[in-house]
């Protein structure tokens, strides 16, 4: 049975673009557009047959199977990759030799079960209230009991779903979206921000603010700078906003990136763009097209990546639901080495043709890397992990 997850709206107003505002005196410019995905051989996801179409260079497999398969974390020995999942189970796979071996429940019956993090050899998940740590020490057997470190984040399920990853400096950074589409929350300065505290819990500051609803973040090897995704809001027709990829350099101080004043290269929104408090408003580093709703990135760091993504960014695109033709549904490689920072995919095929109705046969998710360097894809349209390396000569 085909799973679509988008429908067509009709619209009953026209869209006039909003005229061109200033975050600090900049010009704006167009989004750049994100290239159609690769029809591959159109299939829905009980095909056990499907495969996704990958970029020239490249090959892809499937890896493991696992429902609902969200964020991904493997651990520093490169024997478990945990899965998150939005249903309140995480997955564990046992990796042998680079191969999942097992699949089986860790947790199960969580308010929230998409991050999936590890800070050292122990695991982090974090749920819709708060973060909780298993210890390797422990071990990591079905069901074993964790250690709240961090608690009381905001109840709201709208864009409640957690995504958190350790960074370079030794603390966790946590994504807490915005309670709706579009509004002002001023009396809890979390929503729509990024946030850092050390692995105890403590030290619990907001890092970044105006960032509507981020499923993805990861750190530039080399200039230890967060890169993260940003989804933007809906209901203002095909085309705008965009989504986005933003930066935050290391050592910079709290910074805003717009939300729900300004999106994409300087653009008021027409609700609250006159809203927006005197200040400087951070200008995303790519535009994506509107509605892929970009969810995990991750920067390949093994040497077998040397000649083809050193320097690039991987960025999933879960796929549009707001849109009357959908886009997304793909893996992209953003070049961030050149001034254009070109967009291209590196796998394709989930989205059907229009001519069989854009039948969907999976929505990448997040991107991980086992020890050798293989890439992984998580997609929770399909319930599977591919494997993506480079193609063998």
């Amino acid at each position: 049975m085909v799973f679509h997850r988008y429908f067509v709206l009709p619209w009953l107003f026209a869209i006039t673009l909003v005229l061109s505002s200033c975050r600090g005196g900049a010009a704006a410019n167009p989004a750049a557009p994100t290239p159609s995905p690769t029809v591959a051989n159109a299939s829905s996801k009980s095909d056990s047959n499907f495969l996704p179409s990958a970029a020239e260079g490249f090959e892809v497999r499937l890896w493991a199977e696992a429902e609902n398969a969200r964020s991904l974390a493997v651990s520093p020995d490169g024997r478990h990759v945990f899965v998150g999942t939005r249903a309140g189970v995480v997955h564990k796979i046992t990796v042998v030799d680079g191969e999942a071996s097992q699949v089986e429940v860790f947790q199960e019956g969580l308010n929230g079960s998409n991050g999936v993090c590890f800070e050292g050899s122990d695991l982090y998940v974090a749920e819709l209230l708060r973060v909780v740590k298993y210890s390797a020490a422990k071990g990591f057997e079905p069901n074993s009991e964790g250690e709240v470190v961090l608690d009381g984040l905001p109840d709201e399920r709208h864009h409640g779903w957690r995504y958190i990853k350790a960074g370079p400096d030794g603390r966790l950074t946590l994504s807490i979206g915005a309670p709706c589409n579009v509004c002002e929350r001023p009396d809890d300065e979390r929503f729509a921000s990024l946030c850092s505290f050390l692995p105890d819990g403590s030290d619990f500051q907001v890092i970044a603010r105006g960032v509507r609803n981020s499923v993805g973040f990861d750190w530039h090897p080399a200039s230890k700078a967060l890169y993260f995704t940003e989804n933007g809001r809906d209901m203002m027709g095909d085309d705008i906003p965009p989504c986005e990829l933003n930066v935050l350099p290391q050592g910079q101080p709290l910074t805003h990136y717009g939300f729900p004043y300004f999106w994409g290269d300087n653009q008021p929104d027409p609700k609250f763009g006159k809203k927006a408090p005197k200040g400087t408003y951070q200008e995303p580093e790519v535009n994506f097209q509107a509605h892929v709703a970009p969810l995990g990135c991750h920067f390949p760091k093994h040497s077998r990546w040397e000649s083809s993504l050193k320097g690039k960014l991987v960025a999933a695109q879960h796929g549009s639901w707001n849109r009357s033709t959908p886009v997304g549904y793909q893996v992209v490689v953003v070049d961030l080495t050149t001034p254009e920072k070109s967009v291209t995919p590196l796998l394709s095929g989930f989205l059907g043709s229009a001519a069989s109705g854009y039948p969907v046969s999976g929505r990448p998710v997040d991107i991980a890397e086992l020890s050798d360097g293989t890439l992984l894809v998580s997609d929770d349209g399909g319930g599977k992990i591919w494997a993506v390396t480079p193609k063998k000569s």
